[in-house]
């Protein structure tokens, strides 16, 4: 399974409305930043683990993707740890970890991973078509002022596609170049930026080649950039969708209350 990928199934947060999940995730990310209560994040992420659940995506396959991104996380520890002034608990030459930096650095790390699951789940449950329509939707009343909404969608639409693929082929040229010899565990820092330097260049050349081809696709079937008013399908919410919405406006309202009123 690739990292973005849409899963298919038939669960009820399958069968949301894309405009409820893109709201929903909306809010969620809100919420998240505003709010550093670390009990209401522990809460938020015990939901989306509940979603996953109800989902029936692999919750395996999520813990792992989490554990790809441990250097992030790890390095926003350090930075908060290092950068906060406070008790110094641990000291490293004229360096120190404070006890206050290390607890917002625990926050920070809540944080990333609250939003690092509620992307997968949005992207791993609902199909690139589905979610630049739903963006085209929330969007539309953009085109009173000419924007051109249409293009912006369809710029989403493409990346949303091809991010899974971008993943896959880092992946194959990373372990290509390994078997050339490159140091991706190398202790040293130029050694490691020249190693991942070679996953970067191949990788950008085969994503503009895969651009240029996608475009002469596009112009050889006349595609039309102004907006197509017929679709197969339109969007229509349910009652599911209106709970889903309520739950979030809820969340939405609780991390706003812990933020002016912190415990």
């Amino acid at each position: 399974m690739k990292l973005g990928q849409y899963v298919h199934g038939d669960s009820v947060i399958h069968a949301l409305d894309p405009r409820t999940k893109i709201i929903c995730c909306t809010l969620a990310v809100v919420s998240v930043m505003i709010s550093v209560n670390v009990y209401y994040l522990l809460v938020l992420l015990s939901l989306m683990l509940a979603v996953v659940m109800v989902s029936r995506l692999n919750l395996g396959f999520i813990l792992k993707c989490i554990y790809r991104i441990k250097a992030l996380l790890l390095v926003t520890l350090l930075c908060q740890g290092l950068l906060t002034h406070g008790q110094p608990v641990i000291i490293i030459g004229g360096l120190a970890l404070t006890k206050e930096g290390l607890a917002i650095g625990a926050i920070n790390i809540l944080r990333l991973v609250v939003l690092f699951v509620g992307s997968l789940i949005l992207l791993m449950t609902t199909t690139p078509i589905k979610l630049s329509t739903g963006i085209e939707a929330l969007m539309s009343p953009l085109r009173r002022l000419n924007i051109p909404v249409q293009n912006l969608t369809t710029i989403l639409g493409i990346s949303f596609r091809f991010l899974p693929t971008v993943f896959e082929e880092a992946t194959i040229v990373k372990n290509a170049q390994r078997s050339r010899g490159a140091q991706f565990d190398s202790p040293r820092i130029m050694v490691k930026i020249k190693s991942y330097a070679a996953i970067v260049i191949p990788l950008f050349n085969a994503s503009l080649t895969r651009a240029a081809d996608l475009g002469e696709a596009m112009d050889s079937r006349c595609y039309n950039p102004h907006p197509n008013l017929l679709r197969l399908g339109s969007l229509k919410m349910q009652g599911r969708d209106f709970t889903a919405l309520t739950i979030a406006a809820v969340l939405f309202l609780v991390a706003v209350a812990t933020t002016i009123y912190p415990m």
